[in-house]
């Protein structure tokens, strides 16, 4: 014992520490290995897919009602349109059968998969899928197909009202399409902005417009697609380090589109299994962050584009913001007494990213030599004389090597997930395994794991409030809201974006960019409290009640059987406050 706490943390406690915890019937061992198993569920990525999470199946009768193939010929397959023989070939795949492309072509290869999978459910082995088994494919593409197959709650089924479509719901895997996004949304604007003005739609009209499809549904699309992923995934230590690292690169709609984010989400995420020095590249120069701190504003004081403004009577300078932080948050820190030269010489380098809209003129990493600064640019003592393109890269590299880098992230992943004071042992050995790696993010995250099991406290940290409305609706088994209504971030409503700004802590709205706070000192406050307490009060008797979640049987997993936590929750004169007293606990919301 130290200071009141059991030093052993059990898995319970791992679960909550490390993930979003466990539901009130998931079975939590005192398995030895779960370090093991926590540890093991960093070193592969799994496929994104969360919305499969909320789809449901209709019972085989009610698909009979909804899908006729009676009408389809004894060998229909070749028929079928391509998308629907890609289809067969996904569930041939998903079961093992299939390993070849996904082409929409049922040739040799996939009649073969057909007939082995028909062996495996004892049927003849004809390789042409009857009706009987197509509806089987149908079945599971309800639940595991491409978003656009997927059998969702009511709440989901009314996108069509906002002029939206289920393909909508992706995230957009290619930053190419996220920026064609960015684009329309200015030639949408634009366009509504002259309907208006011709008096052809009145305001009410205008405002619905401006918002339904380039603002608020990113927003809220972005939030829930990760709040699916958390509650009901299969990797929930995974999506922490992935929340820690989208909060350590923050972007923040104020000042981003919200088209930009899902796609700048994925490419975080598509590194948590790679090196940080690619992560670090890949987020400087996705233009979510350089839209969110105006580096694509920024013109090298020599180059073309500054010639030509100059022509024009208007002038052309270095925005220094993103090379500042570049510095300063995401790598050596203050500590490494850089100058303003160093900064100055860093916003030279930036110059000539983030120009999504010269198309004739960039990358595909939207840089553009016009906008760049020529000749050499010296930072902290070494000299990047690569071409203009190549030289962010460089810099990247060399300042994820620096052993400040390595401590500075230490300190931060320490304080995430250990404690706001974190020991020094613990920073440490962070350090080591960043520095060791060369800054391996399977060995960082993995030293991670091990510093909370032998560092941490139970009760240490307290729940930023994203992830503590993540873990209850961990714990009461999903429920989370589901609908898209319209509504911005800050109009109270329904929206699971609209309840994490209420509670203080949208992710997508960040108030600085050094990202949300890890310090209990700014999230304990009166007010912050409150909010807790009125959004249990508020799903208690609308969700939770008619779900049969049982509060007291929670308790006595969470805290131990007639503990005077537990005692304390079972006390409760009401079902609503029941729900209070646990989730608004003080051993809920501290792990």
């Amino acid at each position: 014992m130290f200071g009141g706490f059991d030093l052993r943390l059990n898995n319970k406690t791992l679960a909550r520490k490390l993930g979003y915890g466990f539901s009130v019937d998931e079975v939590i061992s005192e398995d030895e290995n779960f370090i093991g198993h926590a540890k093991a569920q960093l070193e592969s990525l799994p496929e994104f897919h969360p919305w499969k999470f909320i789809a449901r199946a209709d019972p085989y009768t009610a698909l009979l009602s909804k899908i006729n193939l009676s009408d389809l010929p004894d060998e229909f397959q070749n028929d079928l349109d391509k998308e629907k023989k890609k289809g067969i070939q996904q569930y041939l795949k998903a079961k093992g059968f299939y390993n070849l492309s996904i082409d929409g072509d049922l040739g040799r290869g996939s009649r073969k998969a057909i007939s082995d999978w028909q062996v495996s459910i004892n049927a003849p082995q004809t390789g042409q899928v009857d009706r009987t088994q197509y509806r089987r494919i149908l079945l599971y593409q309800q639940t595991h197909g491409s978003t656009e197959e997927l059998n969702f709650p009511d709440e989901i089924n009314e996108l069509s009202y906002w002029n939206l479509t289920r393909s909508d719901l992706r995230y957009p895997v290619d930053v190419g399409l996220s920026v064609k996004h960015r684009l329309e949304l200015d030639e949408e604007r634009e366009r509504l902005r002259a309907l208006y003005a011709n008096g052809e739609i009145p305001d009410s009209e205008f405002q619905r417009l401006w918002w339904e499809r380039y603002n608020t549904f990113p927003w809220w699309r972005d939030t829930l697609t990760r709040a699916i992923d958390n509650v009901h995934g299969e990797s929930p230590i995974l999506n922490r380090f992935w929340h820690f690292w989208i909060n350590f690169f923050t972007v923040n709609v104020e000042a981003c589109e919200g088209e930009l984010f899902g796609n700048y989400y994925l490419t975080i995420r598509n590194h948590m299994t790679g090196n940080f020095e690619e992560l670090l590249y890949d987020a400087v120069w996705h233009p979510a962050m350089q839209e969110f701190l105006q580096n694509n504003q920024s013109i090298g004081p020599n180059s073309k584009a500054a010639r030509w403004r100059k022509e024009e009577g208007r002038s052309a300078s270095i925005n220094e913001n993103l090379a500042r932080e570049l510095l300063e948050l995401f790598t050596v820190t203050p500590a490494a007494e850089y100058t303003q030269d160093d900064v100055n010489n860093v916003a030279y380098i930036l110059t000539g990213y983030g120009q999504i809209w010269d198309k004739n003129e960039v990358n595909r990493k939207y840089f553009s030599y016009n906008f760049a600064e020529p000749g050499h640019h010296k930072v902290m003592g070494k000299t990047y004389k690569q071409t203009a393109s190549k030289k962010l890269l460089a810099l990247c590299k060399d300042l994820a090597r620096d052993p400040q880098t390595g401590l500075h992230i230490a300190k931060k992943l320490a304080q995430h997930f250990i404690a706001d004071a974190p020991p020094l042992e613990a920073i440490e050995l962070i350090s080591q395994a960043y520095n060791r790696s060369g800054g391996s993010l399977i060995k960082v995250h993995q030293a991670v794991i091990d510093a909370v099991a032998k560092f941490s406290r139970e009760g240490d940290k307290f729940l930023q409030p994203e992830i503590w409305l993540f873990q209850v609706h961990k714990a009461i088994g999903g429920k989370l809201p589901l609908k898209f209504v319209g509504d911005t971030d800050n109009q109270d409503g329904p929206q699971l974006n609209s309840i994490l700004f209420e509670l203080g802590h949208l992710n997508c709205r960040s108030p600085q960019p050094n990202g949300w706070s890890d310090m209990a000192i700014d999230w304990l406050t009166p007010e912050m409290m409150d909010r807790r307490l009125r959004y249990i009060g508020q799903i208690a008797n609308r969700q939770l009640l008619a779900s049969e979640f049982d509060p007291k049987k929670y308790a006595d997993k969470l805290f131990g059987a007639g503990s005077d936590s537990a005692q304390f929750v079972a006390a409760a004169p009401t079902y609503q406050n029941a729900c209070i007293r646990l989730f608004c606990h003080p051993k809920f919301m501290r792990t």
